[in-house]
């Protein structure tokens, strides 16, 4: 007989009724989150609403709070969750009346922070998009254009290589400055911008527009530093350093 784990997953109707239900899964040798919540939905639930697409850790789609962490669902394996090494110094994360939640022996499935939740596990991503979009992370170039614009070396490359690996989960959007301040541009915005900042290829228009965007008080001056956005990114983007090198070299202390 298949072992069996109990998840007690937060589902949201949409319209304020907020609950929590418990689920017993069989689970299997290398099972992750994201395919427990497929036999949820297949074998308990159909309506349960979460979102996935590549289930690789590319698409960044099925990001969860999972036992108070933000992780990829597609990622976070079932067997490790209760042994893996948690980042340190987290917020609490509130999403509702879970007090029964017994920690040592069930998963417990939130949705992202700091996001309006639209059902169940899903979020309202617009603000996060709307804010990436302010920042114009993206080459403008004619057709008949050259280089430099079109040429990379492999050391120009290694300066944004780290940046580039971003893939827009927003896991960092759990950081408490997005919690208080909505006006916020955001952390993956900010590594975004610091990526476009320090390419190569970009000429020096953009770059002055980029930088006039994420030098204004809401971008990077509101950050404060708490560099929870390095600990939980899945990437290894560390969009609180990219912050800093924006903060070091465009933002006088004057």
């Amino acid at each position: 007989m298949s072992e069996k784990i109990k998840f007690l997953v937060y589902r949201n109707s949409g319209n304020g009724d907020i609950q929590y239900e418990r689920y017993e899964v069989p689970i299997f040798r290398g099972m992750s989150v994201l395919e427990a919540l497929f036999y949820i939905q297949d074998y308990f639930d159909s309506t349960l609403a979460f979102r996935y697409a590549c289930r690789g850790a590319i698409c960044g789609s099925c990001g969860l709070t999972i036992d108070k962490v933000p992780l990829l669902a597609c990622r976070a394996q079932v067997s490790t969750i209760k042994t893996v090494k948690k980042p340190i110094n987290l917020p609490e994360f509130n999403f509702g009346d879970h007090s029964d939640w017994d920690k040592d022996n069930e998963i417990l499935i939130e949705p992202l922070p700091n996001m309006e939740v639209l059902k169940d596990l899903v979020v309202d991503m617009d603000p996060f998009w709307r804010f990436y979009r302010e920042i114009e992370p993206y080459f403008e170039k004619d057709l008949i254009d050259v280089a430099p614009e079109s040429k990379q070396s492999p050391e120009q490359m290694k300066v944004i290589e780290r940046l580039v690996y971003c893939i827009l989960c927003g896991l960092c959007w759990s950081c408490p400055v997005s919690k208080k301040n909505p006006n916020y541009l955001g952390p993956a915005q900010l590594a975004k911008a610091d990526r476009f900042i320090n390419d190569s290829r970009i000429n020096k228009a953009k770059r002055e527009t980029i930088v006039s965007r994420v030098i204004k008080q809401d971008a990077v001056p509101a950050c404060e530093k708490f560099f929870m956005c390095n600990r939980v990114c899945p990437k290894g983007v560390m969009p609180g350093t990219a912050i800093k090198d924006i903060r070091d070299k465009w933002i006088s202390d004057e």
